[in-house]
């Protein structure tokens, strides 16, 4: 049959634009028109119930070529339809551009032989329907846009990637909007040294497509899909050697990086699918990127794949019924790729006629009955299995364990053979599904299935098994598997924990005789161990090992795990995560500090019953029972009304005594009762911080009174950017004056104004007051409040610690503080005036406070504007004797290389200065060699000097830091009091 200019794909579209009543119409001239070109009509009774897409099928078989168009655009002329009359024309001009053509015969191909859906094709639409409409949509908007697939494995990121390539090449995806869609599977770029994207883009280029230049020179015509990050060899940087040449041959990773970055082609448009560990590997590098999830089977599309997938309804039936008998089961087929698992087993047990059976249901489990199940196809042997059918396994996971290590997962069909697979053993692993045709090589079906081949490989090996070149030890496993940075083995790590299980040993025992695996565990529990007592570098990711512990699933070595930490951090970001953390710190008897964060699992209301709220009980009843825990930090976490809740009934259990709790940057809070209720009369807490948590002001008001009471033990408080006003500082004054043990209070960042702090100050002057550490930056408060200020040290005999930075208080306002500071009476010890907005003249009545106050050692002025001539009179001070200063931070305080004149004689005659913060000041030749000179003297009792040591050229970093070896108590550091000044105020880092 001759080729047509259109597929019927084409040709739908164009029908699809008709309305019914023309649709009819259509219809009807049809019955005539072919008539006129001496064409048999198509019989009345298959075009009357035809729809539109079988009537663009009946076209094609019967007006091949050509004719089925020659025909349609006769008839919308007599339709009146002039406009798809025109639209058509034009495209039969241009005929079907040789790449779409290619691009159509490719992807159907690949849609067809490595799909494979078991179920019809209006299935699979109609599972992904929303996410297809909302790409159209997105992109139809004309503007280039980076979108992010997201979804764990086996979602179908991949399918719908593919889906996208093919239907725009059939014609039926935004054909008007991209002239050219690129579809790149990134593993390829593993093994190359250099390329350039036009040599990729060219493999698929046929030659009577013209120059690939013309089409890249309409950049906004384009898009690219994206696939295959998981299995990436190399990293990814933000903006480091980025180039924007799409001709120019560099390093894959720079050509990769230049393309997400908008460095290469800025104006095309991008479609990435991206599994959960390459959001995280990759999302920081893309430009103002959408996010879109692909949510997997909902419970209806479970029930009507079983269908699809078992044509006979009685057997449909039985497995339906049998997996709403295992909800744990049931729930893990909302990934497609477990659907498809799992039903494929359960037909190979009806095959056999067996009863239907699956192991426990999670991912180890579920690859190894897919695994026996695939051994027993063919046969009806049971346990054991016969000898070959072990060494069959033993091949298959020496190659898996070859492909991970090597990340090499294409191997041609000597590589099977070298790891001794004969042609029926590869036509096995084909027939299974294991093993998949690629081109003239074979690759896993899939990647799940691959790496838990590879874990099951250490526990197949024999002693006197030859060694497996590239394939490293448990040694190595675990360290790269479980740390915080990208590792291609993270996922065999976790099934390595999973073939530990005595579960895993008994079936493998039973079908093979393989031992237990007593001697595995305890490898594995040494490396944990190992890492536990190591550098921070070596730190352990724990939802990474909380993934591995679920897997084996054995209390007594989760426990045994567990018991190795007395900290432990995790995040959370879906309900798998929240039941993998719960399980784990069941089994948790040690944890002291625990860090959490939880996001996107609650950003809707949770019904009760749900799944959400019921695992956030679990998870939060633990908390209730953690008689170790000392310190609870929950950091950036979305929680709403009912979850917080929960949460702080947990809290309020008499087990859970943590002496230290933090809320910080809590998305919910509401008025705060139940909060107060729950911790506040708790007499174990000593710290609280509520960091970014806004307060309702009738919560402010409560919590005071709860301050207040004698049962509260709080000496730490934390309110800092909770957006407390001025009305409320009467009652926070009262706390000041009732409350013998708040020693520490953080009002940063709130709209405090000065009538706030003159109710303050009346409490700091009251003699009952006992607070240390008073932070009040960014409180909107002027010179006016140094009055009070002032006063207030005169009367306070405990206060130490007094920030005030960001304020504008100017220079008049510090001249206020300054007579203070003079007086016998004030016994403060830090002052913090940092982006005060002070000038040169402030700095004659700091100096005049400094010689007269021998109890101030730390005087913090960064950001102001103190210049060189102010720095001058500072050093006069300092060069007293009676001068005590131990800390001055001058950072960002416009200094340059001259104020070296007067500062380096003071590194070597103050005795008392022991760190000086100097970030930011713009070094000339002249004030780099009078500092290196007066840090490198003898007479230099400096400890800490601030100052990025690289923001000066290649020769003074040398310089410093062969300064620091010559002066070991000398550290130079850029930023040196930032954690420190963090940890007053409350964020945590």
């Amino acid at each position: 049959m001759a080729e047509s200019y259109f597929s019927d794909f084409g040709l739908l579209w164009y029908l699809e634009e008709l309305r019914r009543e023309e649709f009819w119409k259509f219809k009807e001239h049809l019955r005539q028109e072919p008539l006129k070109f001496d064409l048999k009509p198509i019989p009345w009774a298959e075009l009357k119930r035809a729809s539109k897409g079988e009537l663009a099928s009946l076209l094609e078989k019967h007006y091949p070529g050509t004719q089925a168009w020659e025909l349609t655009l006769g008839l919308f002329l007599q339709l009146n339809r002039k406009d798809l009359w025109t639209k058509a024309k034009e495209e039969m001009r241009s005929k079907l551009n040789p790449y779409r053509n290619h691009m159509r015969d490719k992807f159907q191909l690949v849609w067809e032989k490595e799909s494979r859906l078991p179920v019809p094709e209006s299935f699979y639409r109609e599972t992904v329907s929303s996410e297809w409409v909302s790409v159209q949509a997105l992109y139809a908007e004309g503007e280039p846009h980076t979108t992010v697939l997201h979804g764990p494995e086996g979602r179908g990121k991949t399918s719908f990637l593919r889906r996208v390539m093919l239907e725009w090449a059939l014609g039926n995806f935004l054909r008007d909007r991209f002239t050219y869609v690129f579809f790149l599977d990134v593993l390829e770029l593993n093994g190359l040294q250099e390329t350039s994207l036009e040599e990729l883009l060219s493999a698929d280029w046929p030659a009577a497509a013209g120059a690939l230049g013309d089409v890249l020179s309409e950049p906004g015509r384009v898009l690219f899909l994206l696939d295959g990050f998981d299995e990436l060899k190399f990293d990814l940087e933000l903006k480091a050697d980025l180039c924007g040449d799409w001709r120019q041959r560099r390093p894959p990773a720079v050509v990769l990086s230049s393309l997400l970055q908008k460095a290469m082609l800025p104006e095309c448009s991008l479609l990435l699918a991206l599994g959960t560990v390459g959001v995280r590997r990759y999302y920081p590098l893309l430009h103002s990127p959408r996010h879109m999830l692909l949510p997997g089977f909902s419970e209806q599309h479970r029930k009507q794949y079983i269908c699809h997938f078992f044509p006979e309804r009685d057997d449909a039936l039985r497995v339906a019924s049998f997996l709403r008998d295992i909800p744990s089961l049931f729930a893990m087929c909302e990934s497609p790729l477990v659907c498809w698992l799992v039903c494929t087993c359960l037909a190979w047990q009806l095959e056999r006629g067996e009863s239907l059976h699956v192991g426990t249901s999670n991912t180890t489990s579920l690859q190894l009955f897919f695994l026996i199940s695939a051994l027993q196809v063919g046969s009806r042997a049971g346990p054991p299995l016969p000898a070959p059918a072990r060494k069959r396994l033993q091949s298959l996971c020496r190659l898996a364990a070859e492909a991970t290590w090597t990340q090499t997962p294409v191997f041609r069909r000597e590589d099977l053979q070298r790891h001794g697979m004969a042609e029926p053993d590869i036509r096995a692993w084909v027939d299974t599904h294991c093993l998949r045709p690629s081109g003239d090589a074979y690759i896993f079906s899939h990647v799940s299935l691959r790496e838990f081949c590879a874990a099951l490989f250490y526990l197949l090996q024999q002693p006197d098994d030859p060694p497996q070149p590239g394939v490293g030890g448990v040694s190595q496993v675990i360290p790269a598997s479980l740390s915080f940075d990208h590792s291609h083995l993270a996922r065999l790590g976790v099934f390595l924990f999973g073939v530990c299980s005595r579960r895993v040993s008994q079936v493998l025992e039973t079908y093979f005789g393989v031992l237990p695996t007593s001697e595995l565990k305890a490898q594995i529990l040494g490396c944990v161990r190992s890492m536990s007592q190591g550098k921070p570098e070596s730190a352990v990711c724990f939802q990474k090992l909380f993934h591995g512990l679920f897997e084996i699933h054995e209390r007594e070595f989760a426990t045994q795990v567990m018991d190795l930490f007395e900290e432990v951090m995790t995040y959370m970001d879906s309900v798998e995560q929240l039941v993998l953390t719960t399980y784990s710190l069941k089994n948790c008897r040690n944890v002291q500090q625990l860090h959490v964060c939880v996001e996107n699992i609650f950003d809707a209301a949770p019904a009760e019953g749900s799944e959400e709220l019921s695992c956030w009980k679990e998870f939060c009843s633990v908390l209730g029972t953690r008689t170790s825990l000392q310190v609870l930090d929950l950091d950036n976490c979305k929680l709403n009304e009912a979850c917080l809740s929960v949460l702080w009934n947990a809290l309020a259990q008499p087990t859970c005594t943590p002496h230290s709790l933090a809320c910080n940057f809590l998305s919910h809070f509401g008025n705060g009762v139940t909060f107060w209720d729950a911790v506040l009369g708790r007499p174990h807490l000593r710290y609280l911080n509520l960091y970014h948590t806004t307060i309702a002001p009738f919560g402010v008001t409560y919590m005071c009174e709860m301050l207040k009471q004698r049962e509260c033990h709080v000496d730490v408080l934390i309110l800092t950017k909770c957006d407390i006003k001025s009305d409320k500082c009467q009652h926070l004054s009262e706390v000041l004056t009732c409350n013998n043990r708040l020693k520490c209070l953080s009002l940063g960042e709130n709209p405090l104004n000065n009538e706030g702090v003159m109710e303050l100050c009346e409490g700091l002057k009251h003699p009952q007051c006992v607070l240390r550490t008073l932070v009040l930056n960014f409180c909107c408060i002027t010179a006016v409040s140094c009055e009070y200020i002032a006063q207030a040290l005169l009367c306070n005999k405990t206060l130490s610690l007094l920030d005030l930075g960001s304020n504008m208080l100017e220079d008049k306002g510090v001249a206020i503080l300054c007579e203070a500071l003079k007086h016998p009476d004030c016994t403060l010890q830090e002052l913090w005036l940092a982006g005060c907005y002070l000038t040169p003249a402030c700095c004659e009545d700091i100096a005049a406070a400094l010689l007269c106050n021998t109890n101030l050692n730390t005087l913090k002025l960064g950001k102001n504007s103190i210049q060189d001539n102010g720095v001058q009179r500072l050093c006069q001070a300092l060069r007293h004797q009676s001068c005590q200063l131990q800390h001055l931070s001058l950072e960002l305080c416009q200094l340059t290389g001259a104020c070296m004149e007067d500062l380096a004689p003071v590194l070597t005659s103050c005795k008392t200065l022991q760190s000086l913060n100097l970030d930011g000041i713009a070094l000339d030749c002249d004030g780099a060699e009078l500092l290196c000179e007066a840090l490198a003297h003898p007479d230099c009792g400096l400890k800490m000097l601030g100052l990025d040591k690289c923001a000066y050229g290649q020769e003074l970093e040398l310089r410093l830091s062969a300064v620091e070896e010559k002066q070991p108590q000398l550290t130079i550091q850029h930023e040196p009091w930032l954690m420190i000044e963090n940890r007053v105020k409350g964020l945590m880092l």
